[in-house]
């Protein structure tokens, strides 16, 4: 019997995971986490380094991570970039355009409007990469029938018509893509 594909987050837990998941792991949050830090007034010298200490304290704390309920894992990054930040500011004091504790405070706060933006860009920055990951397992035609269908929103009648295939099987392209970025997202977005 075949083995369920575990998600990146569960591959990650175990004793010896992968080096190659950890990179994705890496390839898919550091440059969010540099936006983000962008985003809140970090001088641009400055968010390369402080990406990193966000992602060495994320590489320690990962294997203790508990998923308690969606958006968990966006939640616990967050918080540990607000600390991460709030430790930057203690050390940096004279760099003029330090952040300030309103804005990392609106992060902590899960209702604010930076959170929602936070929760937003986190969300679709996630799914992109994910989709790139997990193209090369799909042939060429059914990627290009899910992504004109599920992405590009075209009908399915008129996608079957321009790949010269049925309905039933754009649906089917959609449901096998989305099952698997749906196992590969697990935990990450929801």
């Amino acid at each position: 019997m075949a083995l369920t594909p575990a998600s990146l987050l569960d591959r990650l837990k175990i004793p010896q995971p992968v080096p190659a998941d950890w990179q994705r792991l890496h390839d898919i949050y550091v440059p969010l986490l540099r936006t983000s830090l962008s985003r809140l007034g970090i001088p641009d010298s400055e968010t390369d380094d402080l990406s990193q200490e966000i992602w060495l304290v994320v590489l320690r704390l990962l294997p203790t991570f508990e998923r308690l309920r969606d958006g968990s894992f966006r939640t616990w990054l967050r918080q540990i970039a607000v600390n991460q930040v709030r430790n930057w500011r203690r050390q940096k004091r004279h760099l003029p355009h330090e952040v300030g504790e309103a804005a990392l405070s609106q992060l902590e706060d899960p209702n604010s409007p930076l959170t929602a933006q936070f929760d937003l860009d986190h969300d679709r920055h996630v799914f992109e990469k994910l989709l790139a990951v997990i193209q090369p397992d799909f042939a060429p035609v059914t990627w290009d029938v899910f992504r004109r269908f599920a992405i590009d929103g075209i009908p399915a009648a008129q996608v079957a018509r321009d790949f010269s295939t049925t309905e039933a099987a754009v649906l089917q392209a959609k449901s096998r893509i989305l099952r698997r970025l749906r196992v590969e997202a697990a935990g990450l977005i929801e």
